[in-house]
């Protein structure tokens, strides 16, 4: 089982395994952590001791291990006792072994693309979706690192978006509603709702909480020219405009854009929001990208002698996005929708005739509850690592 000592210089319980590795643990952190029914509240799993009444200078009066039932015992002031399970112990170690383990855990298998996935684009069925777990956890996985994934055999119906959402969780509700139709409508309150080409884009860049991941279900197509989908990795072009521009790349991850929208569609609304069109996390990675011509503010909130620098560097990022390396182009068919994480893929639309019908149907999911619901699966499935 191994041994435990109290290491009072350092404020800490260590416990050396019969393994022979060991484990430290602050005083401060196990009293915080009493899985006590006095501290802690088995059922909605959450800890019941307040920040309010936790004595951070709190020392145990005496630990043990108790080897026949795998646990650690330490007797606190006042006479409370606290038991910890040795692997529920073992799987929160201060390690720093342990800790770059799960670090791992937190970072996102991003695939880098380009053009070249048109032509082994992920693919997957949207009836075994519905009824398969494992096939859903596996289309939410690639859909996690690859950021795109073409459904296939999907109904010619509205309400296959819905069907898909309450497979993971249920629909993002927008100022269009839970679910939209983008057909050619008479005063458009979205270019998405006419017939031009519309760029390469992300969508509610105007929200705070903009949705993580957009579906698009062909119902009908148009069958002359145009309706074409374009669809480019912003990730991989940020990278691009990293090492090709890093001026351009320091002004879209350090200045911000306006991002509007206003119209009456279930209501009156006007969103606005400002971003960087590059976004980065705490490591300096690329992290999200935000680009909408569309919804650009002509209100550019800049010093005079930084819109000509901010523009160059749009342009420069602009133009990396739309090069044959970068950008795919296909038609979808009719019983196809596209699913794509709306942080990361920017996607696109070339025109169409007016006399043609085309009708796609659209919704969001947010990725709370797609990671949410692949934690789950990943459970339930008993899938490892």
């Amino acid at each position: 089982m191994g041994k435990v000592a109290l290491n009072e210089a350092a404020r800490m319980v260590e416990v050396e395994w019969s393994d022979r590795g060991v484990s430290r643990f602050p005083y401060v952190w196990l009293r915080d952590n009493c899985q006590c029914p006095q501290c802690f509240n088995p059922d909605s799993r959450s800890r019941r001791v307040l920040m309010n009444d936790l004595d951070v200078n709190v020392s145990p009066v005496r630990v043990e291990l108790q080897a026949k039932k795998s646990l650690l015992s330490v007797d606190w002031p006042q006479g409370h006792q606290s038991q910890y399970d040795c692997q529920w112990l073992r799987e929160r170690c201060f390690s720093p072994q342990a800790l770059s383990e799960r670090e791992r855990d937190w970072q996102r298998k991003t695939q880098l693309w380009g053009a070249e996935l048109a032509h082994n684009l992920p693919k997957a069925d949207f009836p075994a979706i519905l009824t398969d777990d494992r096939v859903l956890h596996d289309f939410l996985v690639v859909l996690d690192s690859v950021g795109l994934v073409l459904l296939q055999n999907v109904p010619c119906d509205v309400g296959q978006v819905e069907r898909l959402a309450n497979r993971v969780a249920f629909l993002k509700p927008t100022s269009f509603g839970l679910e939209f139709e983008v057909v050619n409508k008479p005063k458009p309150n979205d270019l998405a709702y006419t017939t031009v080409k519309i760029g390469l884009h992300t969508d509610l860049n105007y929200y705070r909480y903009r949705p993580g991941v957009q579906m698009l279900h062909c119902i009908e197509q148009t069958r002359g020219e145009g309706g074409d989908n374009s669809l480019t990795d912003g990730i991989n072009a940020a990278y691009q405009l990293q090492e090709e521009n890093p001026d351009a790349f320091r002004l879209l991850t350090t200045l911000k854009v306006n991002f509007y929208c206003t119209g009456v569609d279930l209501y009156k609304f006007f969103f606005r929001q400002r971003r960087n069109v590059i976004s980065l996390n705490d490591q300096g990675e690329v992290q999200s990208v935000s680009f909408s011509d569309q919804a650009r503010d002509s209100i550019l909130d800049l010093p005079a002698d930084q819109v000509q620098p901010f523009y160059d560097a749009l342009k420069a990022f602009d133009t990396i996005m739309y090069l044959p390396r970068n950008c795919i182009r296909f038609k979808m068919a009719a019983g196809e929708m596209i699913v794509f994480d709306n942080t990361r893929t920017l996607h696109g639309r070339s025109a169409y005739s007016l006399d043609s019908t085309r009708h796609l149907q659209g919704g969001y999911l947010d990725w709370d509850e797609i990671n949410s619901r692949m934690r789950v699966l990943k459970v339930d499935l008993g899938i490892k690592d």
